[in-house]
């Protein structure tokens, strides 16, 4: 029963009256509720150990759950940086076939230059005979 119904109820409230009044006129006196005890030095040691321990059960729960955010995480990027990375592979394989053909172009046009320049320098040795020929038939 709530305190409220106590004192908005007049039939409990005047029953209330008349057993305390008669307690007082008996002589009984009204049992007094007792007293919560207060904390001893042992119970606050008690209450101390307890508490750290949920404290250090609270932090080893923080560091798994961190350990798991991590692993997470760790497979998240893992997963981008692996769908990357071999985008990247694909690129870097275009680029080298692209290199591959230039080199071989490359090398055809430096065999082409080569040929070139040894008809030139046959032209050249030829030319100078001829100016040597020809010098000595002026003089």
């Amino acid at each position: 029963m709530s305190t409220w119904s106590v004192y908005n109820t007049p039939a409990i409230k005047s029953a209330i009256r008349n057993a305390m009044s008669d307690q007082v006129q008996h002589g009984r006196e009204a049992t007094a509720m007792p007293r919560p005890e207060r904390a001893t030095p042992a119970s606050l040691h008690t209450d101390l150990a307890l508490a750290r321990e949920e404290i250090q059960e609270l932090r080893r729960e923080r560091d798994l759950w961190k350990h798991r955010l991590q692993l997470a995480l760790g497979a998240e990027v893992d997963n981008v940086a692996q769908a990357d990375l071999a985008q990247r592979i694909q690129d870097l394989e275009h680029q080298n076939q692209a290199l591959v053909r230039d080199l071989a172009e490359t090398r055809a046009r430096v065999a082409r230059l080569d040929e070139e320049h040894e008809q030139a320098d046959e032209t050249i040795a030829s030319l100078r005979l001829a100016l040597r020929k020809a010098a000595r038939v002026v003089r």
